[in-house]
């Protein structure tokens, strides 16, 4: 299975956390995904910090999540949607996180 550390500071985290109180929002520290061929799934388990205290080291270990492959390829086109509006936003001038 392949983990993909999720780069976060300490400052975007706290913005996050707070800036959401009607919805919880518990920030992605790591992603582990990898193919189960024999069932025909892929499993997911976000790791995440549940408060603004937690260092990315004192990550909650998430559930394991399992897709098929047309919910995976479903989750890919969303997030590609909403990162492609992010990153509109953020070359707009509006809130976004700029490299």
């Amino acid at each position: 299975m392949a983990t993909l550390e999720v780069p976060t500071t300490r400052f975007a985290m706290e913005a996050l956390m707070k800036s959401t109180e009607e919805t919880p929002v518990f920030p992605v520290t790591q992603l582990v995904v990898g193919p189960v061929p024999r069932l025909g799934f892929i499993v997911m388990r976000p790791d995440f910090l549940s408060n603004m205290l937690q260092s990315t080291e004192q990550a909650q270990t998430g559930r394991t999540y399992a897709l098929t492959p047309v919910q995976a390829r479903s989750l890919v086109e969303q997030i590609q949607k909403a990162l492609a509006q992010l990153e509109s936003a953020s070359h707009s001038g509006g809130p976004g996180q700029r490299h």
